[in-house]
């Protein structure tokens, strides 16, 4: 499945997880950077308790880097962190769903212009952002309505009208490894 941080389903990568040049300093990035587009709201991913809601101006703290930062520990403990934001809607404590706005996007702490630093921890150890989002770990902009072939596929089992639904969603899924998402996406569109 496909997650957007954003209100809008539409966003763009601009900086990914993993090793990266910053200034001309060779860095390792635990997150990924994102702007939204047609929407500077950040949301929650998924459900969870918000751990952390603050910024820290002290520069001995690296955490000062983060700015306004927002960390929400989803129910599987997954930490998700949601940095450099303008301004937070959410305190500690607080439960968030998927979904809803914990803030709006900004340009605080250590930051070059106005983006979301995402980053995911399991364990307390950065794992690939990307990877969790289900987008490439690449700059460029992402749809999540139409990276989503999954739900186009619910759709046209439903539409079709399959004796067999379990089993044509399963060979569909394994069609999708070798056919463009957005394949699924035109064939609902023609069913309508």
């Amino acid at each position: 499945m496909v997650l957007s941080p954003f209100e809008s389903n539409k966003y763009r990568l601009t900086s990914p997880f993993g090793q990266r040049m910053l200034n001309g300093i060779a860095d390792y990035h635990g997150g990924v950077d994102l702007v939204g587009v047609g929407s500077t709201a950040v949301c929650s991913v998924g459900d969870g308790v918000v751990l952390v809601s603050q910024i820290i101006k002290d520069k001995s703290n690296l955490t000062w880097q983060w700015g306004n930062y927002v960390a929400v520990q989803m129910n599987d403990g997954t930490v998700i962190y949601y940095c450099h934001l303008a301004s937070r809607s959410v305190k500690k404590g607080d439960k968030v769903k998927k979904g809803q706005r914990i803030g709006i996007m900004g340009n605080t702490g250590y930051s070059f212009g106005a983006h979301l630093h995402f980053e995911v921890r399991r364990n307390n150890k950065a794992i690939n952002a990307a990877d969790y989002l289900g987008i490439p770990n690449k700059g460029g902009q992402y749809d999540v309505r139409l990276l989503n072939a999954e739900e186009y596929i619910d759709q046209i089992i439903k539409k079709v009208g399959f004796s067999k639904p379990a089993d044509v969603k399963t060979a569909l899924i394994g069609v999708k490894h070798n056919c463009p998402d957005d394949l699924f996406r035109k064939i609902y569109e023609k069913m309508k």
